[in-house]
């Protein structure tokens, strides 16, 4: 058929157009019976009263029943159908008439009224089959129009053909008879044939006029012989012709049951997994759509049971539904899907049925039902609210267990697995566990996994039976997945999809010999930031069942955590790597810092030596009384610099020991005004004849503080000195203040000096290492920057710190903080950090 386009085209215009012009016949005529009056019953050609009257209307209250034959109305024969419906309609609604009719060989009497046949009576007696017509031949004809791959499309659109004209002739059938009789009779009676023939295609898969010729001509054949006799027979006795009427019913429900045990030998049979579950949400649609309103028919033309035609009629359509939708859709999971929602609801729809009735039998004599008494539809609405969820999950966990024999719980593994893979370890690790945990607690003989890792071009390969593969096997595979952005690809595929789905079909080959390379039934691609790097072949179930809806959705939801967790796993691996080796860098860098820190410090050692000794002799030298001019000024710069490069390799000094964790202070009673004589006498000394006035103001209570005179010292010299550099002329001056915060003493000690002054942008960098405002050769002020940032350290290992307030060319002031007890210093810091606060 695919070679020949224009057959294809040409049934479906021919189908289109009877389509036509059956449904708009069937609207014409209707019209022109509603709102008009009617009898309250229709009848057959042959004047056999039809089925087709709802419960409301006149003829059945007065006890008309389906097939009785009407002989006399008014007490006038009744010859033509015709005769009935234009007395009725000549008389206005509501008319009483008076009618004979023979049933089972004995004559009745009936006054029945007539109707007005409103639209709502139509719809419901008739309109109903032109509904379920429509909907069966768009059904049952799309998978012909959509080029589905299997040979049973063609016995599906004549089986719906054959329902269509049996549904829309109805009406004409009971009115007008425009149509002739035979087109709606014979269109009933094959169409139990069409079921049985395709049937057999569903489970051969082979024209049957090829393989099995006589079935194909028993099969109609019985359908010829049905529809003659009732052609035959229409005309002549009533009683016979109710038989024949009843045996084409009865040959309806047959053909449902013989569709229903072709389909179940064929799922007893070897089948794929994908055939097999076509074939059960056939068997489900088939138990639904065909069997039940067949057989609702039987029970009610040969026992006259009360089963409404037009509610039987509704469930029809899931027999082509379910038929066509099988056809059309190759994937498990969309049709294993399918199977489970239709078990679940209509065994839900069961029990809801059973419950209502056990409501109503124990309820409904004391409580009432509707008008009286709502409580027993009250209840009911109750116990469905309560039991609606655990009652549908309940079915579910049967339909799971005992159909797709699922022996595991599929809530426990997803967590199970889910939990393993948010754990941080290696990509081989987290494929190799999981693999390992979906074979063991899903069944599954074989699991592999082949993942591309990104920005490499090596692929990651773990099975489960040890087979190896060849990467460029692996990448052949990876990239037919990818070649499907957009499709079904990417939520897993099966054998037999790759086989029968035609969007495979440039792929086919390739994707099948990765099936068969990798011994699987199912894949699931790996799909990372839209990419398909890779993917997850699962084999065989050990119990040999076919994969299931819910196990599709569980494997496709773990596979996804996979991907994700695999390359955590190589940004994990990465980051230990590139962590390794910072670590490693970092232990060079601290080694070559040692050894520098070590090397200056023996270098000031070294040096500092013969420069005390040439600042001594300088010394001794300017004790000389009679040294005068320009001699003594020459030993007074040889002092003064002496002084400062000793000062200079002391603070480097220092610095290093600082830096190694060397210096560690120690605490005793310091006197503070010892401290301040020394400081006072290396102040005037290094002021000398310059114009600046030094002073000390400290307060009466401040004598004695816990602390390390060292330290402590070494910090106030450095900032008298810093003071001394940047200060051409005015004053600098030395102040101790007590400072008391929540119950903690406090020193301050500040420097005070009349210098050039720090911009605010600059009070913070000033104590970096090796850090200076003018960092040029050629600038005005020395040093090596070391010294605030020296005497910071010192602060804080004492306990304290030191803040800074300056305005340019005003001056500048530091601050320094420390505890007077020693023992509230871990106690005192959190209160040293606001007063520093506060200073600033």
């Amino acid at each position: 058929m695919g070679k020949q386009p224009w057959r294809r085209q040409l049934l479906l215009a021919t189908m289109g157009l009877i389509a036509l012009l059956l449904i708009g016949g069937t609207l014409v005529a209707s019209f022109q019976w509603i709102s008009r009056p009617f009898p309250g019953f229709f009848l057959h050609e042959n004047l056999t009263i039809g089925p087709y009257f709802l419960p409301s209307w006149s003829a059945g209250l007065a006890g008309v029943r389906a097939l009785d034959r009407v002989v006399a109305v008014n007490g006038r024969p009744l010859r033509e159908r015709g005769e009935l419906y234009d007395l009725v309609k000549s008389a206005p609604a509501g008319s009483s008439f008076y009618y004979r009719v023979i049933r089972d060989s004995q004559t009745l009497e009936f006054t029945v009224p007539s109707m007005t046949l409103s639209l709502h009576d139509w719809f419901l007696s008739f309109g109903v089959y032109v509904v379920m017509g429509i909907a069966f031949l768009i059904i049952g004809v799309a998978p012909y129009y959509f080029h589905a791959s299997s040979p049973a499309v063609v016995p599906l659109c004549f089986m719906v053909m054959a329902v269509f004209v049996w549904f829309e002739a109805t009406f004409d059938f009971m009115t007008a008879g425009v149509l002739p009789k035979e087109l709606r009779i014979f269109a009933l009676t094959f169409t139990p044939s069409a079921a049985v023939h395709l049937a057999l295609l569903l489970k051969t898969g082979k024209p049957l006029r090829r393989s099995h010729p006589v079935y194909l001509v028993c099969i109609y054949g019985i359908a010829l012989l049905l529809g003659g006799l009732n052609s035959l027979t229409f005309f002549g006795r009533s009683e016979t012709w109710i038989y024949v009427f009843r045996a084409g019913y009865v040959f309806t429900c047959v053909g449902a049951l013989a569709f229903l045990a072709v389909i179940g030998s064929a799922l007893r049979g070897s089948l794929a997994d994908l055939e097999r579950s076509r074939l059960r949400v056939m068997f489900v649609g088939a138990l639904l759509g065909f069997l039940l309103p067949t057989l609702s028919t039987v029970l009610t033309s040969s026992f006259q049971l009360a089963i409404p035609y037009n509610v039987a009629l509704v469930p029809t359509v899931f027999f082509p539904l379910s038929v066509a939708y099988a056809l059309l859709k190759y994937s498990l999971f969309d049709l294993g899907n399918a199977l489970k929602i239709g078990l679940s609801r209509i065994a839900l729809t069961a029990f809801l049925l059973a419950m209502y009735a056990v409501v109503v039998v124990l309820l409904g004599p004391w409580a009432g039902v509707y008008d009286n008494d709502p409580l027993v539809p009250l209840f009911f609405s109750v116990l469905v609210v309560l039991f609606f969820n655990p009652l549908l999950r309940w079915i579910e966990t049967a339909v799971n267990r005992y159909i797709y024999r699922q022996d595991y719980d599929p809530a426990q593994v997803q967590e199970e697995v889910s939990l393993f893979l948010r754990s941080l370890a290696s990509p081989p690790a987290v494929a190799t566990g999981f693999v390992q945990r979906v074979r063991d607690r899903m069944g599954i003989e074989t699991v592999s996994l082949a993942y591309g890792l990104k920005e490499t071009d090596e692929y990651l390969m773990v099975a489960t039976d040890g087979v190896e593969q060849r990467s460029a096997d692996v990448a052949d595979g990876v990239r037919a997945l990818a070649a499907g952005q957009g499709s079904p690809y990417h939520h897993g595929i099966s054998r037999g999809e790759v086989t029968t789905n035609p969007l495979f079909r440039e792929k086919r080959a390739v994707l099948l010999a990765v099936f068969e390379r990798w011994r699987t039934e199912l894949l699931v691609p790996l799909v990372f930031e839209r990419q398909v790097r890779g993917f997850v072949s699962y084999g065989t179930k050990r119990s040999r069942s076919e994969y299931s809806a819910e196990d599709l959705r569980l494997l496709v939801i773990l596979t996804d955590q996979l991907s994700l967790s695999l390359e955590n796993g190589r940004l994990y691996e990465e980051s230990m790597r590139a962590y390794a080796k910072a670590e490693a860098t970092n232990k060079r860098l601290i080694e070559m810092d040692r050894v520098k820190k070590q090397f200056v410090a023996n270098i000031c050692h070294e040096v500092r030596t013969p420069v005390s000794t040439i600042v001594g002799y300088a010394e001794v030298l300017l004790l000389n009384p009679h040294l005068q001019g320009e001699a003594r000024k020459v030993l007074d710069r040889l002092v003064n610099n002496g002084e400062e490069l000793a000062h200079l390799m002391d603070n480097l000094m220092n610095f290093s020991r600082i830096e190694e964790d060397i210096s560690i202070a120690q605490f005793e009673v310091v006197q503070l005004k010892e401290i301040l004589l020394g400081l006072k006498m290396m102040t005037q000394r290094l002021i000398r004849e310059r114009p600046i006035q030094f002073g000390i103001n400290m307060e009466s209570t401040i004598d004695t503080i816990e602390s390390d005179a060292q330290k402590l010292q070494q910090i106030l010299v450095q900032l008298l000195t810093n003071a001394l550099k940047f200060t051409e002329r005015g004053r600098i001056d030395l102040t101790i203040q007590a400072v008391k915060e929540g119950g903690t003493d406090f020193v301050k000690i500040a420097v005070a000096d009349t210098g050039i002054g720090i911009k605010r942008e600059d009070q913070q960098i000033i104590f970096e290492d090796f850090r200076q405002l003018d960092g040029s050769s050629t600038r005005q002020y020395g040093g090596t920057g070391l010294g605030l940032g020296l005497s910071k350290k010192l602060a804080a290992a004492l306990g304290g710190t030191i803040q800074v307030s300056s305005e340019v060319g005003v001056g500048s002031v530091f601050s320094l903080l420390l505890p007077v007890k020693g023992s509230s210093l871990s106690a005192g810091k959190v209160r040293l950090a606001h007063l520093a606060q506060g200073m600033n």
